[in-house]
C-alpha cells in the first residue's frame, strides 16, 4: 500500500507544481494538505521496512493514519480561509475531508486485514 500512497503523493505534487507555475499560491497551499496522509503512510512504511528492517505494526500504522489525517483536516480548515468565495470554500472543505476519511478507512482496513 506504500507504493499506491506514493503514487497519490506524486499526483498531488504535480498539481502543486502546476499551481505554483501558474502563480496560484492560494491553490498551492490548498492542495498540499491533501498529500499529507498518503505521504506520511509511505514515509512511515519506508522507515519501518527499509531502515528498521521490520514490518510496520498495526498500532504504528493506525497512529500514523490518525495523526496525519487530523493534521491534514486542520490544514484544510485553515487553507479554506484563504479562498475568497463561498462557492470555492464549501466544496473544498467537503471534498478534502471526504478524501481524508475515505483514504483513512481504506488504509485502516488494509492494515487490519493484513494482521
Amino acid at each position: 500500500m506504500a507504493i499506491e500512497c506514493f503514487v497519490i503523493t506524486l499526483i498531488f505534487a504535480a498539481m502543486v507544481f502546476s499551481f505554483a507555475h501558474a502563480n496560484r499560491i492560494r491553490w498551492v497551499l490548498a492542495t498540499v494538505p491533501l498529500g499529507i496522509l498518503p505521504l506520511s503512510n509511505s514515509v512511515a512504511n519506508l522507515i519501518c521496512t527499509k531502515l528498521l528492517g521490520i514490518e510496520m505494526s498495526d498500532t504504528v500504522a493506525l497512529a500514523v493514519i490518525l495523526f496525519s489525517a487530523m493534521a491534514s483536516c486542520i490544514w484544510i480548515g485553515i487553507a479554506s480561509c484563504m479562498l475568497h468565495t463561498r462557492k470555492a470554500k464549501i466544496p473544498y472543505i467537503v471534498v478534502g475531508f471526504l478524501f481524508n476519511i475515505i483514504l483513512g478507512i481504506i488504509l485502516t482496513n488494509y492494515y487490519l486485514q493484513t494482521a
